[in-house]
């Protein structure tokens, strides 16, 4: 049932938050001002409707609700958290403009709480959902149908891209001239023109740009006048070893090896900003008073030191001294070899902690001196830079970022041990995604997560 409800999604968010706001406002008999009882209808109806308009205009320029069946979560919470800003600024700025009376502040501010809450939490469950049945709700909700023009490696590395062919559709390759290829071959171009008129077809791709220019032509036409969306990918040399993004530097386009939403400075800005913020009340509120309490049990159990510094690899690998609670008894292995499952070297107080990541809480002094971020890669040994950089590709990319307190790899099960070369492979996979992908919710989503994996318990943390 709940399948077939989340090819509605856009528009029950949509329905949803325009009865969350209104329904809030007159449930809740929200007065924003004094007012007499012959004044009150009015002012109420003339609210009423500013509310709903400000919402309607702030929407069609922030598009919360568009694509939200394949939109990644953190992009959306970001589009909302955008829209709900700019609804509560205007909301006050018209009460003050509009409205020469009193306002009544503290039920503004409880009403855009119980908004801002209803709308998180209807797609916190529903996002939560998806995610747990994302295979299932991919089968049935996307039916996508795209098709290629042109046999050649690029149509190969296309079609050979899973995740690509799962999101895009990718049915078969339609070729100028009549080919053997084991690629999924649809027909001759004669037999695309019959498809498009019988067959239902989303997307075109052309893979090859040797194709006859007014063959070229009467394909776009007829893709036009159907409503169908074209994509071109030029045929370079090395387009099947890897992927590319598309750039613009000061008006010159370029492709990239690597996508980088870090390398543009305002983001990177807010990221640091947000850093600091947050690493300072942890500090301040957290730290505090939890430093002497954990000082206190060390030394009562063990009497060594309080804090465990050890070189890690950094931004660009340059090493820091990651600070962490002291969990493990001296030992001379410290720097070569990680914790393994009831490992002798892990005293009792520091089992509880390490199981509760206490011992980390440390970093965010880390973090607020500027070695490291709150999410990122977590950052490895000197030792284990050294080894894996020889043995596992891309390995090094994941220090053009700085490291984090926690990151994707670590909420996605990618913790702790490491039990073979292809676990540090796909803790790599992970990270490289994580850089690539990087926006601000997406960083809060991956705080929550690491919350939620500490309190349900994670059995990869010992």
């Amino acid at each position: 049932m709940l399948v077939s409800f989340f090819k509605y999604l856009r528009g029950i968010f949509l329905i949803g938050d325009y009865i969350i706001i209104n329904g809030l406002f007159i449930l809740g008999k929200l007065y924003f001002f004094e007012f007499d009882e012959r004044s009150f209808a009015q002012d109420f109806k003339v609210q009423f409707i500013l509310l709903n308009v400000s919402w309607f205009v702030i929407t069609m320029i922030t598009k919360p609700y568009k694509s939200l069946k394949i939109m990644e979560s953190s992009l959306h919470f970001n589009a909302l958290t955008k829209s709900f800003a700019l609804l509560v600024g205007a909301s006050l700025l018209y009460l003050y403009l509009i409205f020469s009376v009193k306002i009544d502040y503290k039920n503004v501010i409880i009403y855009f709480l119980l908004v801002g809450f209803c709308m998180t939490l209807t797609r916190f469950l529903l996002f939560l959902y998806r995610k747990k049945n994302r295979v299932k709700l991919g089968r049935k909700l996307y039916s996508f149908n795209t098709v290629l023009i042109g046999e050649n490696k690029l149509s190969t590395s296309l079609l050979s891209n899973k995740d690509l062919r799962r999101f895009m559709g990718l049915r078969g390759v339609y070729a100028p001239i009549e080919t053997e290829t084991k690629n999924r071959y649809l027909g001759e171009i004669d037999q695309l023109f019959e498809d498009l008129e019988n067959t239902k077809i989303n997307s075109i791709i052309f893979c090859d740009d040797r194709i006859d220019v007014d063959l070229y032509k009467k394909i776009v036409e007829v893709a036009e006048h159907k409503m169908i969306r074209i994509y071109m990918v030029p045929d370079f040399k090395y387009a099947n070893l890897g992927p590319y993004y598309f750039d613009v530097i000061h008006e010159i386009p370029f492709l990239k090896l690597i996508r980088e939403p870090l390398s543009n400075h305002k983001k990177e800005i807010l990221k640091r900003t947000f850093d600091i913020g947050f690493s300072l009340f942890v500090i301040v509120f957290l730290l505090s008073w939890l430093v002497p309490i954990v000082a206190l049990i060390i030394k009562l159990e063990s009497n060594d030191s309080v804090f465990f510094l050890q070189k890690r690899s950094g931004l660009n690998n340059v090493p820091f001294n990651c600070i962490k609670f002291r969990s493990m008894t001296i030992n001379t292995n410290a720097d070569l070899q990680i914790a393994k499952k009831n490992d002798p070297r892990v005293t009792k107080f520091g089992a509880f902690m390490r199981k509760t990541s206490i011992d980390e809480l440390p970093q965010f002094i880390n973090v607020f001196l500027g070695n490291m971020s709150i999410v990122g890669p977590r950052p490895h040994m000197m030792s284990q830079t050294d080894m894996y950089s020889k043995i596992t590709k891309k390995y090094m990319t994941r220090h053009i970022v700085k490291p984090g307190i926690t990151g994707w790899a670590q909420v996605m099960g990618s913790r702790g041990e490491i039990f073979s070369h292809r676990d540090m492979e796909k803790r790599i996979e992970k990270d490289i995604w994580y850089i690539q992908n990087w926006s601000f919710f997406l960083d809060i989503k991956i705080i929550f997560l690491t919350l939620y994996n500490i309190l349900k318990g994670d059995e990869q943390a010992y």
